[in-house]
């Protein structure tokens, strides 16, 4: 019966969530952000996260969220208790005030709507599938508004063009000889084929504005795939990813990171480094 229920839940979801939009983005260029989080599972924390990515997807399809505006773009969080898990759902909604066709009088209307959800168990953490969930929405969301706002030149970096985009090097001799000119330490980060926690790092950490500064700022950023891409093996310990902090004048590492780090840690990493220029 538990399960019954989850199931149906999760397929009635489904239906409203894949099912071909109704609503058009088209010239929608102010919003207000407002993010809202209800119940005990999802803690309150998570607002200044979910408002972080909604700004940096604002700001990249460059619509204006200064000041106050009466349409606003919202992410509401709540749960649904079944048996003992919890479904999360998630929706990310544009309201706004809108006039009937048939009198002119305002009404409060959704003019956008894409709705996400996940079961938790019992003690499960749901930190990285909250934010899997939330990234995906927000990509549905940017992928529309681009589609139909053409003028628009934003590119979508991924896998593929990360490093020409984000001005990383990408072969490990050219590095070392750049560094030496600009008396700069690498940064070398060594990802591989099929690794999920490599492209999340990308992603959700080295795509940040105020991580990519402080990069830029005070390393030789080189990004290499270890499965493919020459370098030496010294520096490859079967992880993936792996961040390697490279001093110029000896090109030995000094510092290691090894694995996933988020946004803060990474950061506080980076800050935290003296033989940074």
């Amino acid at each position: 019966m538990k399960l019954r229920k989850i199931l149906l839940l999760v397929l009635l979801t489904n239906i409203m969530t894949n099912a071909s939009t109704i609503f058009t983005l088209s010239g929608v260029n102010k919003l207000y952000l407002v993010v809202e989080i209800s119940g005990k599972t999802i803690p309150k924390s998570y607002k200044s996260m979910i408002m972080e990515n909604l700004q940096t997807v604002t700001d990249d399809l460059k619509i204006d969220t200064t000041g106050y505006d009466p349409r606003s773009l919202a992410v509401l969080v709540n749960e649904t208790k079944v048996d003992e898990n919890t479904m999360i759902n998630i929706q990310l909604i544009i309201g706004e005030e809108v006039k009937r066709l048939d009198n002119n009088e305002k009404t409060f209307a959704l003019t956008y709507q894409n709705m996400g959800h996940f079961v938790l168990n019992n003690g499960d953490d749901p930190e990285d599938v909250f934010e899997d969930t939330l990234d995906t929405m927000l990509a549905k969301f940017s992928e529309q508004y681009i589609e139909e706002n053409k003028k628009l030149t934003k590119v979508i970096i991924n896998e593929e063009n990360f490093a020409s985009e984000m001005k990383y090097e990408t072969n490990y001799d050219a590095a070392v000889k750049k560094s030496k000119k600009l008396q700069k330490n690498i940064m070398l980060v060594l990802v591989s084929n099929f690794c999920p926690w490599c492209r999340k790092f990308e992603q959700r950490v080295l795509l940040k504005n105020e991580v990519n500064a402080l990069i830029q700022k005070n390393y030789i950023p080189l990004i290499l795939n270890k499965e493919k891409d020459p370098f030496p093996k010294e520096f490859d310990t079967g992880f993936t990813p792996i961040i390697h902090f490279i001093d110029y004048k000896t090109q030995k590492s000094y510092q290691n990171v090894i694995g996933y780090n988020n946004k803060d840690e990474f950061t506080y990493i980076l800050k935290s480094d003296n033989l940074a220029k």
